[in-house]
């Protein structure tokens, strides 16, 4: 019975390395992909405000449509790489926070009684 419960328990222990583990892979993708998309937003940005810039600073060199469509791009361009940027990849409420997996795996596993022995309520 004892070496069942130790069976159990190094199983139980195993399966949450395992997910702590896997979470912590997940974790550092995710953390390199905001970290790539916050650089590539910025190097971006930089893009079109400096060929948006010359166009309006050179405003006489290009038709007025270009001029309007220049001024238009820079704004929206500078708008929304800001949202998405911060929606996406630098929202805190969006990552993830690594934390012991001890527990998160249910009753079923966690229960190391055989079936049919009468169980302790918990206050849980």
């Amino acid at each position: 019975m004892i070496q069942v419960q130790k069976e159990r328990a190094s199983e139980r222990l195993r399966q949450e390395r395992e997910i702590f583990e896997q979470r912590k892979k997940h974790q550092a993708h995710w953390f390199n992909l905001r970290l790539v998309m916050g650089y590539s937003a910025v190097v971006l940005l930089m893009l079109v405000m400096l060929l948006a810039s010359y166009i309006l600073a050179h405003h006489l060199d290009f038709p007025l449509t270009v001029v309007v469509s220049a001024g238009a791009a820079l704004f929206a361009d500078i708008l929304g790489l800001l949202i998405g940027v911060w929606k996406i990849a630098l929202n805190p409420g969006s990552a993830t926070r690594l934390q012991p997996v001890t527990g998160l795996l249910g009753n079923q596993i966690l229960d190391t009684k055989p079936p049919g022995t009468p169980r302790e309520p918990t206050d849980a």
